[in-house]
């Protein structure tokens, strides 16, 4: 795999350290919860919002008494207090256009990158995005026209588009409100007849997007609730949507939920066409999906030796139903008691199709898939708690964005 792929790496400043995210994401706390803030400006955020999924999934188990192992222990203790702990990790990516790429991440900020043959490059624009209050940026959504949607707030999103000089002209044309009972955007998918996002009490809201007045305008929302959620938080929030096979009147989104559920939906009608529970033995919800054709691919967080994280599925587009191909769990170190997949995406390479996935492990994995799953391997390549991914065609461009941002061209 690594003769396959050319890497490079473009480095932010003000990192944390592999030892410090190893000790929040494995450290139990003497009250026995989790003791961390995000702080955003002068505002401090609970701690039940600001904690990234990998996080909050393993406490869990902390809570439930299954050990981790024990993270590198500091040789003195130093008379200072802790006030929290601010979460520079990436949480969105969307590509743009071929060369463009936007990334989100739970500080609140937002930048736009060029993909470039440079080894060491900055953003071409860094903006602050609301919400401090809800995890930062949350939602990042391509539309025509060169133009983005971004979460805002509990009752709005925000559009973006390109000025006169390029993304590097970045400007807001304002932002559009819907019913706050909905709650936060967590997820996103321009299609031709509109922008369809996820929220964080499991519905969907479609958006009827006019590139030429540079508006969002709100249709209607979809209840895609799984009425037993497979986590154990009771947390309905809809992280994925991709779009599948379209006619040329209406257009097929799949949303993968933290409940567990894959939902099949029609736009803009909003009518559901299937749904189905990814893994009924799951004890943790989708983290992202990805849809190439009929085939579709299913992230998740696997719990002990015999879950698995990476599932891949045929859709039947006459019935929309889903049929379950083969199951894979993405992990180095065969021990941890939970193996957290953060993002996947099918992409190519010079040997033809194949998948990408990151997991909590700072590594990222490449297989491919045909009537199973082949897992080509993995390369260690960050930090813990896992990096958002993306991958645009012709030429074959991956990114891979946790603190640090790495650029791949894979021969696809």
């Amino acid at each position: 795999m690594a003769r396959s792929i050319g890497r490079r790496l473009v480095l932010r400043s003000g990192l944390l350290t592999a030892g410090v995210l190893a000790g929040i994401a494995v450290a139990k706390p003497a009250t026995g919860s989790v003791s961390v803030t995000m702080r955003e400006g002068r505002k401090a955020v609970p701690a039940n919002r600001a904690v990234p999924p990998v996080v909050r999934s393993a406490q869990e188990l902390i809570d439930r008494g299954i050990p981790f192992p024990e993270p590198p222990r500091a040789a003195t203790a130093l008379p200072i207090t802790s006030n929290g702990t601010t979460y520079e990790m990436a949480q969105q990516l969307t590509w743009l256009d071929r060369d463009h790429f936007a990334v989100g991440r739970w500080d609140g900020s937002m930048s736009v990158f060029r993909f470039t043959d440079s080894d060491v490059s900055g953003p071409l624009i860094n903006e602050a995005v609301a919400s401090p209050a809800f995890q930062g940026v949350r939602m990042l959504a391509a539309l025509p026209g060169q133009s983005f949607a971004s979460s805002n707030d509990d009752r709005s999103i925000a559009l973006w588009v390109a000025g006169k000089k390029g993304w590097a002209d970045l400007r807001s044309t304002g932002t559009f409100d819907y019913n706050p009972a909905l709650g936060v955007a967590t997820g996103a998918r321009g299609t031709p007849h509109g922008l369809v996002v996820g929220h964080t009490t499991g519905h969907l809201s479609i958006w009827k997007h006019t590139p030429w007045d540079r508006r969002l305008r709100f249709v209607r929302a979809v209840d895609v609730r799984n009425p037993r959620p497979v986590n154990p938080w009771g947390l309905h929030d809809i992280h994925s949507i991709a779009a599948a096979a379209g006619t040329g009147s209406l257009s097929r989104v799949v949303a993968g939920s933290e409940d567990g559920y894959v939902s099949i939906v029609e736009v803009p009608s909003g009518r559901i066409l299937s749904q189905a529970v990814f893994n009924p033995r799951a004890q943790r919800g989708i983290n992202s999906l990805s849809v190439s054709g009929d085939s579709l691919l299913v992230a998740n967080c696997s719990v002990g030796p015999q879950d698995h994280n990476l599932w891949y599925y045929s859709i039947d587009p006459g019935t929309w139903q889903i049929t379950l191909v083969d199951k894979a769990n993405l992990i180095v170190d065969a021990t941890r008691p939970q193996a957290f997949n953060f993002a996947v995406t099918w992409g190519a390479y010079a040997g033809g199709p194949c998948w990408f996935a990151s997991t909590e492990e700072g590594a990222l994995w490449m297989g491919t898939a045909d009537t199973g799953l082949g897992v080509l391997g993995y390369q260690a390549v960050t930090s813990p708690l896992g990096s958002t991914l993306g991958y645009a065609t012709a030429p074959g461009r991956l990114v891979m964005v946790a603190y640090d941002l790495y650029e791949y061209t894979t021969g696809g």
